[in-house]
């Protein structure tokens, strides 16, 4: 075990493979063996913490919350040509929709991320505690403003969008 560990903490070898080796050892072998015990220890003692600690149980609660709004953009996205299916006849097709689709999320996410910072400066600045409290339940992830099947005019000239003139048309005073 000292060897395994001072290996990954020397960087000798990535962790995934050095899995990979421990896996193809046979399930007899010693190493293997006490690795696998030793994993069963680690989550036993993660699982005793969480069922102790409720705020640990609400971070993995709100986690969980964040990664399924994840999932239910890239789903909308996915559904914006009437289909749930990834398009493509090849592998290859099949993985350029997937990684678009991705691309889309994340400028959604970012844009979200954008407008939500320039609010939480605002509201902080002026110390407006019940915009502060709605921002914190907003979801970078929300897709429910934005409308994909739209047309979509990219001007030539190159102007970066005015996050402030949007900014200003919202106001939770």
């Amino acid at each position: 075990m000292d060897h395994i560990a001072a290996t990954l903490g020397l960087k000798e070898m990535s962790q995934s493979v050095l899995v990979r080796k421990i896996c193809t050892l046979s399930g007899h072998h010693r190493t293997r063996k006490a690795i696998f015990e030793f994993d069963k220890l680690i989550r036993s003692i993660y699982t005793l913490r969480y069922l102790r600690d409720p705020q640990l149980q609400r971070d993995v609660h709100r986690s969980e919350n964040r990664i399924e709004s994840c999932h239910q953009l890239r789903s909308a996205i996915a559904q914006v040509n009437g289909k749930k299916e990834l398009t493509g006849r090849t592998d290859l097709d099949v993985a350029t929709s997937n990684h678009c689709g991705r691309l889309v999320a994340n400028v959604v996410i970012a844009y979200n991320s954008m407008l939500l910072s320039g609010l939480l400066s605002r509201y902080l600045a002026t110390d407006n505690e019940k915009a502060l409290d709605l921002l914190r339940r907003i979801s970078p992830a929300a897709w429910q403003h934005l409308h994909f099947l739209g047309h979509y005019a990219f001007r030539e000239k190159r102007q970066p969008i005015d996050l402030d003139a949007i900014l200003a048309g919202i106001d939770w005073e």
